[in-house]
């Protein structure tokens, strides 16, 4: 297109030189044609223009390192093709902070048209893509007129699970003691003698025919100290991943065994009580600028269990 723009303004001036110098008719329809020609090939763009669309789609979830793309769709449904497209894309990190190098499509004469883009996924954070710019050029390829582009695109880029250098047993060290539990399966029994009403399905018929008497397993589930895991969010980016990394492996063997805990990250304390919840707070936390703060001493009682989570090592109980 830059090449167009200088033969058409170089045009230009040899035709206002002309009329300067000789002032005849032939010059003066010269010098009116080109001064209207664009203005006649912008008004043949429009239909193209008004009808134009550049979006992207694509973005979603995943864990550091992994592949993501996001897909930039442009379309139009002009009599005619736009003459060519001009697109930018730029993404932000909202997490650290960092842009990325802006991306610039050239597309030829195209009604529909599909790129797509690489996401960088080094750094965890939310990385939105968006349009900076969406235009078409008019047919003499001069003047770029701007058409309707569509909103931002997110990747959500999670740390990985990464094991403390010292594996705390939260597990094991949270159980106080058992409790019948009144309903529903569980891997710990207690074997007693049968009680007029108990469900025929406990009876332990085994051990009932050797004793003679009925023996029944009795559910039982675990009771367990409250358990806090504290994160003060350091300033640097590698050990904030870092106690982010450590807090996904625990979240994730505490989840696995469907145990409950406060998270007090920073000023921020919320019960984790599923999969959804944790993951609804950590998308809270990477599209947000990353912050530094000291955490909030844990509210609950004498006999919790508190984990400190520190760069690298993680922290004794």
């Amino acid at each position: 297109m830059k090449a167009r723009r200088i033969t058409y303004l170089a045009l230009l001036a040899v035709a206002a030189l002309l009329h300067f110098a000789y002032g005849q008719y032939v010059t003066n329809y010269m010098l009116l044609f080109l001064l209207l020609t664009p203005v006649l090939s912008v008004l043949l763009s429009l239909p193209a223009a008004l009808t134009a669309r550049a979006e992207l789609t694509g973005g979603g979830d995943v864990c550091r390192g992994r592949p993501s793309h996001v897909r930039l769709t442009v379309m139009s449904r002009g009599i005619l093709p736009p003459e060519a497209w001009s697109i930018k894309l730029k993404a932000h990190n909202l997490f650290t902070g960092s842009d990325t190098n802006p991306q610039k499509v050239s597309l030829g004469s195209e009604w529909d048209a599909e790129r797509e883009f690489t996401v960088d996924t080094f750094d965890i954070g939310c990385v939105r893509w968006q349009i900076a710019h969406a235009w078409i050029f008019d047919y003499l390829g001069l003047i770029p007129i701007p058409v309707k582009k569509g909103g931002a695109v997110s990747v959500t880029v999670f740390p990985d699970k990464v094991k403390p250098l010292v594996e705390p047993d939260l597990v094991g060290r949270s159980a106080r003691a058992l409790r019948p539990k009144p309903q529903g399966f569980s891997e710990e029994h207690e074997l007693r003698t049968y009680k007029e009403g108990d469900p025929l399905n406990l009876i332990h018929w085994k051990l009932s025919s050797k004793y003679d008497e009925y023996i029944v397993r009795e559910p039982q589930e675990v009771v367990r100290r409250d358990i806090a895991l504290v994160i003060s969010p350091p300033a640097q980016y590698r050990a904030h991943r870092s106690v982010l990394e450590q807090l996904c492996w625990l979240d994730d063997v505490l989840r696995s065994s469907d145990i409950s805990y406060m998270l007090y990250y920073g000023v921020t304390v919320v019960r984790i009580r599923s999969d959804n919840d944790f993951e609804d707070f950590m998308r809270g936390v990477l599209s947000a600028p990353m912050r530094v703060e000291n955490a909030r001493t844990p509210d609950t009682g004498s006999d919790a269990l508190i984990y400190r989570i520190m760069p690298e090592r993680g922290s004794g109980i």
